[in-house]
């Protein structure tokens, strides 16, 4: 088996993928319910927050704010219940609860529902007068990295060993601002959860959502490609040159990463 061969093996072996991300959320979700069903409310929520911490999109939260109200109000906390189930409200203000619960929580929640819905519809615009001409405002231009490419050549072994630095250096990178743009969609839903202030309309739902949404999307893929790039290095720098010159590239748009090359 040829060294570039191993390296090529290494890096998808370190790749996160999103699937696996996914079955994480989901496995401590199954846990939180395991243990409401079997009447361990302090256990359960922290399986929600484990859950929390991993990528999940608006809906995935919007569900564990759902379980988080219930097993607050069964803990007996009425202002945690409120908020949880308010943030998951905002957001979608016909959902349902996903369990049956007690009368008393779910009085409690329709109660929550309409206070949500009235906070919406205070922050609806009222609509334009039908005399002045309606100006559409332009949407600010989205932010999208820009192409990052890795790339390893090799001649012999002490250069390839010296061009360790270059992937090393740009995963590095990588791996620092996915952690950053992951941060900030945590950001984002934080502020649904804690009724941030500066959310004064529905449009700003919607477009804390949305943004929690892309950051999450930038973020992971850039932990994804960063953390290749540190394999690579490691792969060039234990491993020394294959016995023809090879050509590694690893690019992101943001929302995708690719890989490209030439194998000897």
């Amino acid at each position: 088996m040829s060294a570039t061969l191993v390296a090529v093996l290494m890096i998808l072996g370190a790749w996160p993928l999103p699937a696996h991300a996914q079955d994480e959320f989901q496995r401590h979700l199954n846990a939180a319910i395991r243990l409401y069903q079997g009447l361990e409310y302090e256990r359960a929520l922290t399986q929600i927050e484990l859950a929390r911490k991993m990528p999940h999109g608006s809906d995935d939260e919007v569900k564990l704010s759902l379980y988080e109200g219930i097993l607050q109000a069964e803990l007996g906390h009425p202002d945690e219940m409120t908020a949880a189930f308010k943030s998951a409200l905002l957001v979608q203000p016909d959902v349902k609860l996903p369990v049956r619960v007690a009368p008393k929580v779910s009085t409690a929640f329709e109660s929550v529902r309409q206070q949500a819905k009235r906070e919406l519809a205070a922050m609806t615009p009222s609509p334009p007068q039908p005399t002045k001409p309606e100006v559409a405002a332009k949407p600010p231009p989205a932010v999208t990295p820009a192409p990052t490419t890795v790339s390893t050549e090799s001649s012999s072994p002490k250069l390839q060993r010296r061009h360790a630095l270059i992937p090393a250096i740009a995963g590095g990178a990588l791996v620092v601002a996915g952690g950053i743009s992951y941060a900030l969609s945590r950001s984002e839903l934080s502020k649904l959860r804690d009724n941030d202030p500066g959310i004064q309309s529905r449009d700003a739902v919607d477009d804390s959502v949305s943004k929690g949404n892309r950051y999450q999307t930038i973020g992971v893929t850039l932990l994804g490609v960063g953390t290749a790039g540190l394999a690579a290095a490691a792969g060039i720098y234990f491993l020394g040159a294959p016995d023809k010159p090879a050509t590694v590239g690893l690019t992101t748009d943001g929302k995708s990463a690719f890989v490209y090359g030439r194998w000897p």
